[in-house]
């Protein structure tokens, strides 16, 4: 189960994240993984698994395989697709001028 393999830092942001009636721009972007977990190096092999008919949104949403990738990770993670996808844009807005 995904509950060991994510920061117990990580897991009471995203709880709390999903109790918020309406979570802000702010909000997603100041959730972090608080370090890196067994799912911050995962790329298209292992995530394939996480890839069904309701995450296709997520490929559907992003031409960049980084951005789906990230909102991959989270899906991984325990965030429902919706804030997976929120989360990646939130961050992509944040640091893709950052990126080499």
């Amino acid at each position: 189960m995904t509950e060991n393999l994510v920061h117990p830092e990580c897991r009471q942001a995203m709880r709390r994240l999903m109790q918020l009636k309406k979570p802000s721009f702010t909000d997603f972007v100041e959730l972090k993984t608080y370090g890196n977990d067994a799912y911050s190096a995962m790329g298209w092999d292992e995530l394939q698994c996480y890839i069904n008919e309701e995450t296709i949104a997520i490929v559907e949403q992003f031409e960049e395989e980084a951005n789906i990738l990230c909102a991959l990770r989270w899906v991984a993670r325990g965030l429902p697709v919706t804030y997976a996808i929120r989360k990646a844009r939130a961050d992509h807005s944040m640091y893709r001028y950052r990126s080499p």
